[in-house]
C-alpha cells in the first residue's frame, strides 16, 4: 500500500512502516508470516528528522526547518498523545513569511523565512488547527483562525466532539459553512459546539453571502447575553444566501438574532432552553435594512417549558415575506409576536402553512403591528388564560386564517380588533377554558364608584382587561353585584361594574373570566367570519359561551356551525348598521322572509292569499315558525300549496298572541312549478281579525 495519509489525515496501513523506520530498521523484506531484515549494507543512509516523514506533533514541527524547497512531511498528528488527529502531509514553501496560523501554516522558530504549509483547501478540519473535541480549553483563536484562512469561502468541519467557544466568533464577506457529525439532543454526542462567551454572541455574521450552519448542536454555557447565532450588517452591506440546516440550538439566552437579511433559510432546525427576552428576533430597534424573505422549514422552536417570559418568534419592525412550513412552536410566552418598537416600518408579510402553537404562557399569535398576516392549515392551542389569536388595532393589514385549528384558549379564540380579517373553513372551539370557579379571583371589596357603578377589589391582580364579560357570584352584602357583566378595568387589582350599589359589602365572593370563539371588539370593521364550525369539540373541556360576541358595526358572519356554544350561538354587543350582517348560520334561528296574511272581520273556514307572496316561483324555502293571534274567537291555520297542506299540521289560534317553532320543518318547493301559497283557515268558532305569518328560511 502506498505510504500516504487519508484524506482526513489518518494514517494508512504505512503508518507501520514509519514507526519501524523510526526505530532504526533500514528495512523489512516480507516472506510469508515472517519479517527479516534485510542486510545492513544495502540500507540507504540515515536521513534527517525533516526529511523523512514522521513529524510526531506541531511542536515538534515548529522545530524542525525544512531543508529544500517543497519537502514534504507527514504530521502524524497535530499533539503528542493523539496521533492520527489534526495531522496529514505538509510540504516546505521556502519563500514564505506568512504568519503561522496554528493550521495550514506553521513557521518554525529561529526561522525568518520558510514556512510548512498544508495542501491548499476550501475544506479545512478543525483539528488542523488543534481542536481535541474535549471542550475543556478555550477552542475560540483556533476557529477563528479557521474562519479567517478561508479568505474567499469554504467549509470548517468538526468531527463528534465539544469545541468550546469563549469568544465571538466572527465571520465577515465570505460564505462559510460549519459542518458537523449530526445534529442531537444529548450533549456527549455529535459536534457542539459550547457557546460560553457570557454576554457576547457565540457567531456573529456581517454582510455574509452564501454559508451557515449544518448537522451540529451549539448550546450555551452560562451565558447572561447574546445570541447564539446573530447576523449584522455595516457599511450598507447586507447578509444574502445563509442556510442553517439540521442545527440544534439550545440552552442560551437568545437564539438567533437576524438583522440585515435577504434569502435567509431554516430547515429542520431545533431551539430549546432560551431564558432570555426572545428565541429568535427578526430586527428590532436600529435596524436599517429588513429580514426579507427567510424561511422556517421542518422547524421545532420552544423557549422551554421552565422559560414563562421568554416569546419565541418577534418580528419587530422591518420584517417582510417571512414564511413558515410545517414548524412547530411552544412553550414559553407569545407564540408569534408581530410588533414594531423601531419607529420605523411595520412587519410586511408573515405566512405560516402547516404546524402549529401550543402550551405557552402568553398568546400564541399576537399581532400587534404588521401589513399582512396569514395562516393556513395551522393547529392553535394556547392553553392558558389568554386567548389563541389577538389582533390589536396597531394591525393596520390584512390577516386570513383558512383551515386552522383554533382550540383551547383561557379566554377567546379569536380576539379581533382591526380591520380587513377574515377566517374562513376553521374549527374553532373548546375555548374560555377558563372559564370556571377554579380559575375565579377572589374579592377583597366591593364599593360605590364614579357614575353610579359597583368599583370591586380582588385581593391579587385579576389580569383582566376592559371589555371583559365576568360573573361575580358569592359576595354578601351587596348582591347586587352578583351576575355576569362586562368590566371596566381601573387598575391590576379593581374594575367597575355597570350596577348601582345599593348595599354594604359584607365579605365574600369571587369573579372569573368568560371566552368565546370569536370576539370581535368594537373597533374592529370590514370582519369576515365565513363557513367555520365554531362550538364544542369531540375531546377536552367546552367553556365557550357564544360562538361569536360582536361589538362592530362591520362585520359579515355567514354559512358557519355556531352549535354547541354554552349560551348562545352568537352576542350582538354594540350598534348594528347596515354592515353587521349575521345570516344562514347552523344553530341560529335563522328567518329569511315572512308570508303574511291578515283577514280583517269575520274569518270562515277555507283558503286566504298572503299579501305579501302569492306564488314561489324558483326558490326552495323551509319553514319554520308560525306567529298569529285572533280579534276574537278561536280556529286553526295551516300553510297550503295549491290547495293542499304544503307539509306541516294544523296549529291553533286565540286571541293571544303566540310563537311556534315547528318541531319538524317542512320545505315547499318553488324550483320547477311555482305553486300558490295560501293560509287555510280550518274549525273557525267566531272568529274574526286574524293575523298570521310563517317563517321561512331560504334554502336555494
Amino acid at each position: 500500500m502506498p505510504d500516504r495519509p487519508d484524506p482526513t489525515g489518518t494514517p494508512f496501513a504505512g503508518t507501520r512502516r514509519r514507526a519501524l523506520a523510526t526505530l532504526g530498521f533500514a528495512g523489512l523484506t516480507l516472506t510469508g508470516s515472517q519479517a527479516v531484515a534485510t542486510a545492513a549494507h544495502a540500507a540507504p543512509p540515515k536521513p534527517s528528522r525533516a526529511a523523512g516523514d514522521g513529524i510526531a506533533s506541531v511542536d515538534q514541527l515548529r522545530g524542525t526547518p525544512g531543508q529544500t524547497d517543497g519537502q514534504q512531511v507527514h504530521l502524524l498528528g497535530y499533539h503528542a498523545d493523539t496521533p492520527g488527529v489534526g495531522g496529514g502531509p505538509l510540504h516546505w514553501d521556502a519563500d514564505s513569511t506568512e504568519p503561522d496560523n496554528g493550521g495550514t501554516v506553521f513557521a518554525v522558530a529561529g526561522t525568518a523565512t520558510g514556512r510548512w504549509k498544508r495542501p491548499q483547501t476550501t475544506r479545512l478540519d478543525l483539528a488542523w488547527f488543534g481542536c481535541t473535541g474535549a471542550g475543556v480549553d478555550d477552542d475560540s483563536a483556533r476557529v477563528q483562525a479557521a474562519v479567517d484562512t478561508l479568505r474567499t469561502g469554504g467549509v470548517i468541519e468538526a468531527g463528534p466532539g465539544k469545541i468550546r467557544l469563549e469568544r465571538t466568533i466572527r465571520v465577515r464577506d465570505v460564505p462559510v459553512t460549519f459542518s458537523g457529525a449530526g445534529p442531537t439532543d444529548n450533549d456527549e454526542y455529535a459536534t457542539q459546539y459550547v457557546v460560553a462567551t457570557g454576554g457576547g454572541h457565540g457567531f456573529l455574521l456581517t454582510n455574509v453571502s452564501g454559508g451557515g450552519l449544518r448537522d451540529l448542536v451549539v448550546r450555551g454555557d452560562g451565558l447572561t447575553g447574546g445570541s447564539l447565532v446573530a447576523t449584522e450588517a455595516v457599511d450598507g452591506g447586507r447578509n444574502y444566501m445563509v442556510s442553517f440546516v439540521n442545527v440544534r440550538f439550545k440552552n442560551g439566552y437568545t437564539g438567533t438574532t437576524l438583522r440585515s437579511c435577504n434569502t435567509i433559510r431554516f430547515r429542520n432546525c431545533v431551539w430549546n432552553g432560551f431564558t432570555g427576552p426572545y428565541v429568535i428576533l427578526l430586527n428590532g430597534v436600529g435596524n436599517t435594512s429588513r429580514a426579507d424573505p427567510v424561511e422556517f422549514v421542518q422547524c421545532g422552536i420552544a423557549a422551554g417549558s421552565g422559560n414563562t417570559t421568554t416569546d419565541n418568534l418577534v418580528i419587530d419592525g422591518l420584517g417582510g415575506s417571512i414564511k413558515f412550513f410545517a414548524t412547530a412552536v411552544l412553550f414559553g410566552r407569545h407564540g408569534l409576536w408581530l410588533k414594531n418598537t423601531t419607529g420605523g416600518s411595520y412587519p410586511k408579510f408573515v405566512y405560516f402553512e402547516g404546524g402549529g402553537f401550543e402550551n405557552g404562557h402568553g398568546t400564541p399569535v399576537l399581532l400587534d403591528a404588521g401589513a399582512h398576516a396569514q395562516f393556513t392549515n395551522v393547529y392553535i392551542s394556547a392553553d392558558n388564560e389568554h386567548d389563541n389569536v389577538r389582533i390589536n388595532p396597531g394591525f393596520t393589514g390584512m390577516a386570513t386564517f383558512t383551515g386552522c385549528v383554533i382550540r383551547g384558549s383561557g379566554r377567546n379564540g379569536l380576539d379581533i380588533a382591526a380591520t380587513r380579517v377574515t377566517v374562513t373553513g376553521c374549527i374553532i372551539g373548546n375555548n374560555g377554558r377558563t372559564a370556571h370557579p377554579s380559575f375565579a379571583r377572589a374579592i377583597s371589596g366591593i364599593t360605590a364608584g364614579p357614575g353610579g357603578r359597583a368599583r370591586v377589589t380582588t385581593a391579587v391582580e385579576h389580569g383582566w382587561e376592559t371589555g371583559d364579560r365576568i360573573t361575580i357570584s358569592g359576595a354578601t352584602g351587596s348582591t347586587e353585584a352578583n351576575g355576569t357583566w362586562r368590566i371596566e378595568v381601573v387598575s391590576p387589582t379593581q374594575f367597575d361594574l355597570p350596577v348601582t350599589v345599593a348595599h354594604g359589602y359584607a365579605g365574600g365572593g369571587s369573579g372569573y373570566r368568560h371566552g368565546a370563539g370569536i370576539n370581535i371588539r368594537s373597533g374592529a370593521s370590514r370582519v369576515v367570519i365565513v363557513g367555520n364550525a365554531v362550538g364544542s369539540l369531540a375531546d377536552g373541556i367546552n367553556r365557550q359561551d357564544y360562538g361569536v360576541v360582536d361589538g362592530a358595526g362591520d362585520v359579515l358572519v355567514a354559512d358557519n356551525d355556531l352549535s354547541g356554544n354554552l349560551v348562545g350561538p352568537y352576542l350582538l354587543a354594540g350598534t348594528s348598521t347596515g354592515q353587521a350582517r349575521f345570516t344562514g348560520n347552523k344553530g341560529v334561528e335563522q328567518i329569511d322572509g315572512w308570508l303574511a296574511a291578515r283577514v280583517t272581520g269575520p274569518v270562515a273556514d277555507g283558503l286566504y292569499d298572503f299579501g305579501n307572496l302569492l306564488y314561489l316561483a324558483g326558490q326552495r324555502i323551509r319553514v319554520v315558525t308560525v306567529t298569529r293571534r285572533l280579534a276574537a274567537g278561536a280556529c286553526a291555520v295551516r300553510l297550503d300549496a295549491d290547495g293542499e297542506s304544503a307539509g306541516g299540521n294544523a296549529v291553533g289560534v286565540t286571541t293571544a298572541v303566540q310563537t311556534t317553532a315547528l318541531v319538524a320543518p317542512f320545505t315547499v318547493d318553488g324550483s320547477g312549478e311555482a305553486p300558490r301559497l295560501q293560509v287555510r283557515v280550518l274549525d273557525a268558532a267566531a272568529a274574526s281579525g286574524l293575523e298570521v305569518q310563517f317563517g321561512y328560511q331560504l334554502i336555494s
